[in-house]
C-alpha cells in the first residue's frame, strides 16, 4: 500500500477541546528548546570570542553556517515530518527520539578541543551544525502540533500564549542558571564553568523535551488516498502554495524583522552590560527581566487578542517593546534603573510578538489549504524557521562585522566607535525593525471572523469525502 500523501488529506483536527493536560504538555515543550536556544543566543558568540578567542569574523561566520544549515534542513525535516504524520497520525514521538541528541550536542558546542588555532575554529563549527540538526529534527514537529491539535483561531492563540510562557521559563533559568554556574565554577577557569553550566542546561532540556512529547496526545486524522508525488514533489509544492498566500508572506516579513531585531538585542547584551555600562554585576537581573515580563504578559496579550484581534494585539507589543529599545540607546547616559526598564518594556512588548506570530502560522495553513486545495502544514512552519533561522545567521554575522570593523577587542578598553556599534545593535536598528513590522502587520487580512468563514469553507469541502477517507484512533 502506498503511503498517504499529506497534501491532499482531508486534516480534521478537534474544534476545540483541548484539555489542560494537552495544553500544559505543549506549553512546557518550549521550556526544552528555549534553554538551549536562548543559551546558545545568549552566551555563545561571546564564548567564542572571549574563551575560544576565535576573531569576530570567525565567530560570527560559524554562527551564520550553522544557522544556514539549520535553516536550510528545516524544510527537509519538515517535510519528513509531514510525511510521517499522514502515515502514523503522531508527530510527538519524532520530539521524543531527538531530545537526548539535542540536550548532548548542546553541551558538546561548549567544550574546548585539545589544540588551538584552525582545529578551534573547526571543532566549533562541527559542534553547531550538529546541534542545529538535532534541535531542527525536534522543533519541526513542535511547531505544527497546533495546526493538528485544534482548528479553533482563539485555541490556538492559547497554545501559544503557553508556549511563550513555557519559552519565557527557559529563557528565565538559562539566563540565571549560566551566570550562577559560571560564577561558582569560576576557581576552575571560564572555560570549565561554561561547559558545566552547558551540561546542566543540555541535561535539563533533553528531560523536559522528552516529558512533553509524552504528554501530547495527539488526534490521529489518517488517510488512504494514494500518494501523487514524492519526497522531493511534497517539498517542491511549498513554493507555489506560498506564491498564492498573501498573509502567509507577511508573517514571513514578520519573523526576518523580528529575529534580526530580537538577535541584536539579546546577542549584544552582554557586550552592552560589559564595555558600554561596565556593570557586569547587572549581568543576571538584566537577562532575567525579558523573561520575567514574558512570563506575566504572554497571558495579557492572548486576553487582549481574544477581545480585539491579533492584528491589533501585535500592534500594541510592537509599540511597547519600540519604546523600550530607544529608552536603551539613552542608559549609557543614565542609571541601571532606566537599563532595567527600558529591559522590561523590551520583554513585555516582546511577548507579544511570538503570541501572536505562532496562533496566525496556523491561521494561514487554513487560508491556502483553502486557496490551493492542498494542506502544507509542517512544511509552512518548515519555511518560517527556514526564515528566521536564516535571519539568525545573518544577525550573528552582522554582529560579528560591525565589531569588527569598530577595532572591538575583548581584551582592551573598548574604543568610542566600539561602544557606539554595540549601542546601535542593542536599541536604534531593532527599533526601526519594529516600525517596519508594524507597517507590514497593518495590512494582516485574517481576522476572527474570516478565520471562521475559512473554516466553514473547509468543512463543507471535506464532508463529502471525510466520511470515506478518515478513521480516528
Amino acid at each position: 500500500m502506498s503511503d498517504p500523501d499529506p497534501a491532499s488529506a482531508p486534516e480534521n483536527p478537534p474544534a476545540s477541546g483541548l484539555g489542560n493536560g494537552q495544553r500544559a504538555s505543549y506549553g512546557a515543550g518550549d521550556i526544552g528548546f528555549v534553554l538551549v536556544w536562548q543559551g546558545a543566543a545568549l552566551f555563545l558568540l561571546y564564548f567564542y570570542t572571549d574563551i575560544l578567542h576565535l576573531p569576530p569574523w570567525t565567530a560570527g561566520a560559524i554562527y551564520l553556517t550553522g544557522m544556514i544549515w539549520d535553516a536550510v534542513s528545516d524544510p527537509l525535516v519538515a517535510t519528513w515530518a509531514e510525511r510521517r504524520a499522514a502515515r502514523t497520525g503522531r508527530y510527538a514521538p519524532i520530539i521524543a527520539w531527538s531530545a537526548l541528541p539535542v540536550g548532548l550536542s548542546y553541551v558538546w558546542m561548549f567544550s574546548i578541543p585539545a589544540d588551538g588555532g584552525l582545529s578551534t575554529a573547526i571543532w566549533a563549527l562541527v559542534s553547531h551544525l550538529v546541534f542545529r540538526t538535532a534541535f531542527t529534527c525536534a522543533g519541526m514537529p513542535y511547531n505544527a502540533l497546533p495546526a493538528k491539535l485544534t482548528r479553533d483561531s482563539d485555541a490556538r492563540t492559547s497554545l501559544a500564549a503557553l508556549r511563550v510562557v513555557g519559552a519565557a521559563i527557559g529563557g528565565l533559568a538559562v539566563a540565571i542558571i549560566t551566570p550562577l554556574l559560571v560564577q561558582r565554577a569560576a576557581g576552575s577557569g571560564e572555560a570549565g564553568a561554561y561547559h558545566l553550566a552547558a551540561a546542566a542546561t543540555g541535561g535539563v532540556a533533553a528531560a523536559v523535551l522528552l516529558l512533553s512529547s509524552l504528554g501530547i496526545r495527539e488526534p490521529r486524522t489518517l488517510t488512504a488516498a494514494p500518494r501523487t508525488t514524492g519526497y522531493l514533489g511534497d517539498l517542491g509544492a511549498l513554493w507555489p502554495s506560498l506564491r498564492r498566500n498573501g498573509p502567509l508572506q507577511r508573517l514571513l516579513a514578520m519573523m526576518l524583522l523580528a529575529t534580526v531585531g530580537f538577535g541584536l538585542f539579546t546577542q549584544n547584551m552582554l557586550y552592552f552590560l560589559t564595555h558600554v555600562l561596565a556593570r557586569p554585576e547587572l549581568t543576571l537581573p538584566v537577562l532575567a527581566s525579558p523573561a520575567l515580563a514574558m512570563i506575566v504578559t504572554a497571558p495579557l496579550w492572548m486576553v487582549l487578542a481574544a477581545r480585539s484581534s491579533k492584528r491589533l494585539a501585535m500592534l500594541a507589543g510592537l509599540g511597547t517593546a519600540t519604546t523600550g529599545y530607544l529608552l536603551l540607546g539613552l542608559a549609557p547616559a543614565a542609571d541601571a534603573a532606566l537599563t532595567l526598564t527600558s529591559v522590561g518594556l523590551v520583554g513585555v512588548g516582546s511577548a507579544a510578538l511570538p503570541v501572536m506570530f505562532w496562533s496566525m502560522v496556523p491561521d494561514v495553513i487554513d487560508y491556502g489549504q483553502l486557496r490551493t486545495g492542498r494542506r502544507v502544514e509542517a512544511r509552512t512552519f518548515g519555511l518560517t524557521t527556514f526564515v528566521q533561522k536564516s535571519a539568525a545567521g545573518v544577525t550573528a554575522l552582522i554582529i560579528g562585522g560591525l565589531l569588527g570593523w569598530a577595532g572591538y577587542s575583548p581584551d582592551a578598553a573598548q574604543t568610542p566607535a566600539a561602544q557606539s556599534a554595540i549601542i546601535t545593535m542593542i536599541s536604534w536598528l531593532p527599533a526601526i525593525c519594529m516600525v517596519i513590522i508594524a507597517g507590514v502587520v497593518w495590512g494582516y487580512p485574517i481576522d476572527r471572523r474570516r478565520h471562521r468563514e475559512i473554516i466553514a469553507q473547509l468543512a463543507e469541502q471535506d464532508e463529502p469525502a471525510g466520511h470515506a477517507t478518515r478513521s480516528g484512533g
